[in-house]
């Protein structure tokens, strides 16, 4: 570009004429342009940024919101189907040892041992699976069988009944047992392989264990124990009550005889009387 005054040659940059010193308005011109320019330019670049960074923070919050929402699903997923994944699971390796299981329950059912049976069969975890089916009307009725013997037999369960409270759920508990113990299997949703007249012949025999028991420990007459299949539940009741507080009354005389013969006992003195013939040894 020319100098308007001179007619000198001018740079862009040159805000005055090198040869007649006169301002050079081109110059200034596009120095205030550029300089515009630039202000606009830096504005834009700052609201650019902090736009940028709001929104980089909003970015981040939806990705943190993504993210828990997909695990939160994922953890109900994997929570609901838990059940499942373990049913799987333990179908598998109960089935991988079925042979082994299968002699051990056949064996006990021979030898009539049917609370060591139900005892086996729940600690191996057996219960629903598909292979042991066959077991199951008769796992029911074992465990009816195991709760009466755990009444009658365990020794601290006299010490239970010592509170009227404690004999009533006792008696309650034991006529629930006693009722379920003389229901019909094939009423019940069991599989056609769990109640064979072979099942069947094994559940009466249970029944018949369960009547032994509450003769020889419960105080039954052996015509009580037969009728029980025919009682109402309130009748049930009724006779285990009397039969369980004679049991009790009876206990506890025996304890207290034994007190008294304790508190009877020779003294020290009455001791060396007797077998030395004097006070001292």
């Amino acid at each position: 570009m020319k100098c308007p005054h001179c007619g000198a040659p001018l740079k862009m940059e040159d805000k005055f004429c090198t040869y007649c010193g006169a301002p050079n308005t081109l110059a200034m011109q596009h120095q205030a342009d550029m300089e515009h320019y630039e202000r606009e330019f830096t504005e834009t670049q700052e609201e650019v940024l902090t736009k940028s960074r709001k929104a980089g923070h909003l970015t981040g919050y939806l990705v943190v919101l993504i993210v828990m929402i997909v695990l939160n699903i994922v953890a109900a997923f994997f929570s609901s189907n838990a059940w499942n994944f373990k049913y799987e699971r333990r179908q598998v390796e109960a089935a991988k040892q079925a042979h082994v299981h299968r002699a051990a329950l056949d064996k006990m059912i021979e030898e009539q041992d049917y609370i060591a049976m139900r005892t086996y069969y729940y600690n191996n975890r057996l219960s629903g699976v598909d292979a042991f089916s066959e077991y199951e009307a008769v796992m029911r009725y074992a465990g009816n069988l195991g709760d009466i013997y755990m009444y009658l037999c365990n020794t601290d369960r006299y010490g239970y009944w010592k509170s009227e409270k404690g004999l009533e759920n006792t008696i309650t508990s034991m006529s629930s047992d006693i009722i379920s113990l003389y229901e019909n299997p094939l009423s019940s949703y069991y599989k056609e392989e769990s109640v064979t007249e072979e099942k069947l012949a094994v559940i009466e025999d249970i029944r018949n264990q369960a009547e032994a028991l509450l003769v020889t420990y419960g105080g039954f007459t052996s015509e009580e124990a037969q009728e029980l299949k025919n009682m109402s539940k309130s009748r049930i009741e009724d006779t285990l009550r009397e039969h369980l507080t004679a049991i009790r009354t009876e206990r506890e005389a025996e304890e207290s005889a034994a007190e008294a013969a304790l508190d009877e006992s020779f003294s020290l003195k009455e001791f060396y009387e007797e077998y030395f013939g004097g006070d001292d040894v």
